[in-house]
């Protein structure tokens, strides 16, 4: 029983080994500015499972003070990159969905990761259960912050791949908490839980991954040339625009109305209207003129 940990985190390390492999292909094809945060993201992730997993080892092949020296070391480790991927999970959820994150969201961000450095200190100079408790009580928090954000933003999701990662985490967390539940009800489940739990979430991201590349060879849409001297990739550069988006700027581009533009992409006034907010959210002005003001300023 005591080995089960240490090979579930095996299993997840070989996983999130591709994970790597692949985000760092996907990075040298895709045109997003996160993708290149997604490399940065699977790495520390790799991390993570690193020192869990010869943490793991350490128990089973070590005793007495070396077992609790190498303890400390890999503890201290996990801590200082869990922080990591903890306040960056926010932003790379947002990012994914194309969604600009606001600064209240981006002090809740660091704050959480602030708050469980802090108690990951405590926990480890005392040991205390509470402490402990609050540890998953912060992650469960910032995973369901993501699943809001993905149930509100669902609609506005065009990317079938994007699509097909938000819903598999959202099953998956839901999956996962009755395994978090009971691991802050009985310590011995812990270290189970925790290598379950990163197994499933590299599993998505790997599938995530395999389905983003595909989508890249089977699209030529973002290697065609630029519309109206518009280019698609300039514009998510930047902006993080969706494909939909970047088909109303251009149609805005040529004058078209709310209503004429609903009519030109088969879709409703209402969901164009909700296109537009988006477009100027995300360029951070606040007209149709301030946003061809700035399409002229960039030579779009």
């Amino acid at each position: 029983m005591e080995a089960v940990p240490l090979l579930i985190s095996l299993i997840a390390l070989a996983i999130v080994s591709m994970d790597l492999a692949l985000s760092i292909v996907w990075n040298r094809r895709a045109r997003y500015t996160w993708s290149r945060t997604c490399v940065v993201f699977t790495a520390t992730l790799l991390g993570a499972v690193v020192a869990f997993a010869l943490d793991e080892y350490s128990y089973l092949a070590f005793d007495g003070t070396v077992r609790f020296v190498l303890h400390l070391i890999w503890e201290i480790l996990l801590v200082l990159d869990s922080t990591f991927i903890l306040s960056m999970i926010p932003f790379f959820c947002n990012w994914v969905i194309a969604r600009p994150i606001g600064k209240g969201e981006r002090a809740l961000a660091f704050l959480a990761g602030v708050l469980y450095l802090a108690d990951s200190i405590i926990w480890i100079a005392t040991k205390n259960a509470i402490s402990s408790i609050f540890q998953y009580a912060i992650w469960t928090l910032v995973v369901l912050y993501c699943i809001i954000v993905m149930f509100s933003e669902w609609k506005r999701i065009m990317d079938a791949s994007v699509r097909t990662m938000c819903r598999t985490m959202v099953i998956i967390s839901f999956a996962m908490l009755p395994i978090v539940v009971f691991s802050m009800i009985f310590p011995w489940l812990r270290g189970i839980s925790i290598s379950v739990v990163s197994l499933s979430y590299t599993i998505a991201i790997l599938v995530f991954l395999f389905i983003a590349i595909a989508h890249l060879d089977a699209s030529s849409d973002q290697d065609k040339p630029a519309k109206d001297g518009i280019s698609f990739e300039d514009v998510q550069e930047r902006f993080h625009i969706t494909e939909r988006e970047y088909e109303v700027i251009a149609l805005i581009k040529k004058g078209l109305t709310n209503k004429e533009i609903a009519s030109e992409l088969n879709i409703s006034v209402n969901t164009v209207n909700n296109h537009i907010a988006n477009i100027f959210a995300k360029t951070e002005v606040r007209s149709r003129i301030d946003l061809l003001n700035l399409l002229q300023e960039a030579s779009w």
